[in-house]
C-alpha cells in the first residue's frame, strides 16, 4: 500500500486503456504515453497489455505523473519502476533509477521533481495498484468522474492498496531497459501523421504548411485535446452549398455528419490551431481531419511540454503498421527489460 503524502500537479490511476466503450461515447484513457507504462510494468513483472486496437487485456495499473510528481510513502515492502519524463526520482531524498525495477521497503518515502525531459512519468508497482475495474479498465477518467482512484487525481491522505505479488521480489530488482531504447523526449518533437479524411478541403498550400511548419503546444493542451500554436491554415476555395451551411454551418472547417474520431485525429477548428485528440477524447467530432496520428506516436505527443515544438511528418498506412509491429516485437522481447 502507498500512502499519498503530496499529490503533485495530476497525478492519476492509469492502465493502458478502454477498448471497447468508444461505440458508447466512453473514451478510452489510460495511459498517454501508453509504451512508458508498458515498460514500466514489464519491469516489474505485471501483465502490460497491448496496443488500444489490438488486445483485451489493458494490463496492470500503474500512476501517471504530469510536470510535477508526488510523493508516496510506501506502507509495505514492494518493487517499482519508474519511466518516461526524467522526474528526479528521489528515495528518502537519494537518487533513484529511472527505467529500472528497484525496491522500496516500508516507510520510504518516493518523491519526484520536475521533469528535465518530457512531461509524463509513470510508476508500476509489482501486483499493480488496486483498484476496481470500470468497464473492463483501471483509468481515470476525470471529466467523466469514473475508474481510477474515486475517478480523481490523488490527493493527500489518499491510501492506494497493491494487488497480489506472483513473483519473488529479487527475480525483479535490478530489470532495466537497455540504454540505447529509452526515448529522449528531445523536442523538436517527430510525430509521423496519415493524412485525413478531409485532407481535400484544406488548400494545397495549407496541406504543405502544415507539414512543414514546427508547431508549439499550447499551454492549453490536456488528455483531452493537444493544440498547436502556428499560422493559420485556409481551406480550398469554393462556395458551399446552401444545405451545408445549414447542416453544418458557414465556417469551412465544419463537416456535415459528425464522423468517428479516434484518438491521434487532428481537427483543425477554423484553420486556427491544429487539435490532437488524446486519450480522453470524445468518440466523434465534427472538424475537418487532416491527419491522425499513428499510435505509436502518441507517446511523443504525451511527452511534449508546452512551448515545444513538434513537426509533423506524412506516412503511409503500411509505414504506420510497421512502426507498430516494430515496437510490439521490441516490447516483447526479453532482451528489452535485460532479462
Amino acid at each position: 500500500m502507498f500512502e499519498v503524502i503530496a499529490p503533485g500537479l495530476a497525478t492519476t490511476v492509469q492502465d493502458v486503456g478502454r477498448s471497447h466503450g468508444q461505440a458508447l461515447g466512453i473514451p478510452p484513457s489510460g495511459a498517454q504515453d501508453a509504451f512508458s507504462l508498458r515498460v514500466a510494468n514489464l519491469l516489474v513483472g505485471n501483465p502490460h497489455g497491448g496496443p488500444l486496437i489490438l488486445r483485451d487485456d489493458p494490463g496492470a495499473a500503474g500512476l501517471e505523473m504530469l510536470l510535477i510528481g508526488p510523493k508516496l510513502r510506501a506502507l509495505v515492502p514492494c518493487v517499482v519502476a519508474v519511466t518516461g519524463a526524467d522526474m528526479r526520482p528521489l528515495i528518502n531524498g537519494t537518487a533513484a533509477p529511472l527505467w529500472q525495477a528497484f525496491a522500496l521497503k516500508a516507510d520510504d518515502v518516493l518523491s519526484f521533481a520536475a521533469p528535465t525531459r518530457g512531461a509524463r512519468a509513470y510508476l508500476a508497482v509489482h501486483g499493480g495498484i488496486d483498484v476496481p475495474l470500470y468497464l473492463g479498465s483501471r483509468a481515470t477518467h476525470v471529466r467523466g468522474g469514473f475508474g481510477g482512484f474515486e475517478g480523481r487525481p490523488l490527493k493527500a491522505g489518499d491510501r492506494l492498496r497493491i494487488g497480489r505479488a506472483t513473483q519473488r521480489f529479487g527475480d525483479l530488482i535490478g530489470r532495466r531497459v537497455r540504454p540505447e531504447l529509452i526515448p529522449q523526449y528531445a523536442p523538436p518533437h517527430r510525430v509521423r501523421v496519415i493524412k485525413g479524411p478531409e485532407d481535400h478541403l484544406f488548400a494545397p498550400a495549407s496541406v504543405e504548411l502544415f507539414f512543414s511548419t514546427p508547431w508549439r503546444l499550447n499551454a492549453k493542451a490536456d488528455r483531452t485535446g493537444f493544440r498547436y500554436i502556428g499560422p493559420p491554415l485556409s481551406f480550398a476555395p469554393g462556395e458551399r452549398p446552401d444545405y451545408l451551411i445549414q447542416d453544418a454551418g458557414a465556417d469551412p472547417s465544419n463537416i456535415v455528419i459528425d464522423p468517428g474520431a479516434p484518438v491521434g485525429t487532428i481537427q483543425v477548428p477554423s484553420g486556427v490551431e491544429p487539435i490532437v485528440l488524446g486519450v480522453d477524447t470524445p468518440s466523434i467530432g465534427g472538424y475537418a481531419r487532416i491527419g491522425v496520428v499513428i499510435t505509436v506516436d502518441m507517446a511523443a505527443v504525451g511527452q511534449t511540454r508546452p512551448g515545444e515544438a513538434t513537426r509533423f511528418v506524412p506516412v503511409s498506412h503500411d509505414e504506420a503498421v510497421q512502426a507498430l509491429r516494430a515496437q510490439e516485437m521490441l516490447i516483447n522481447d526479453s532482451s528489452l527489460a535485460g532479462v
